[in-house]
């Protein structure tokens, strides 16, 4: 039972921290999506106050595509990185505790 809580003690800390890395990242793209959902809110009203305005008004100027957004693929390209990573951790463990 001894060796059983053992490996299961290494292996948790070795994801804990990946665990972390995960929670982070994700807060930070969550905050990441606010600010930019937020930046387009302004734009819809920016719009509506200038068609409030009558023919007037100019029409407001579309926003350049920002250049830095995550796609599907980096992401998932991200997971398998870090999924690589701990197995290669966890193969260095092993090859250590069995020297």
């Amino acid at each position: 039972m001894n060796d059983i809580l053992r490996a299961l003690l290494t292996a948790a800390g070795i994801l804990f921290p990946v665990v972390i890395l995960i929670i982070g990242v994700s807060m930070i793209a969550v905050k990441r999506g606010e600010a930019s959902h937020g930046h387009h809110e302004e734009e819809e009203s920016a719009h509506v106050t200038s068609a409030a305005g009558g023919a007037a008004a100019k029409p407001a100027k579309a926003a350049a595509p920002v250049s830095d957004e995550i796609s599907v693929p980096q992401i998932l390209g991200l997971g398998v990185g870090l999924f690589v990573l701990t197995i290669l951790a966890l193969l260095a463990v092993s090859l250590v505790a069995h020297m």
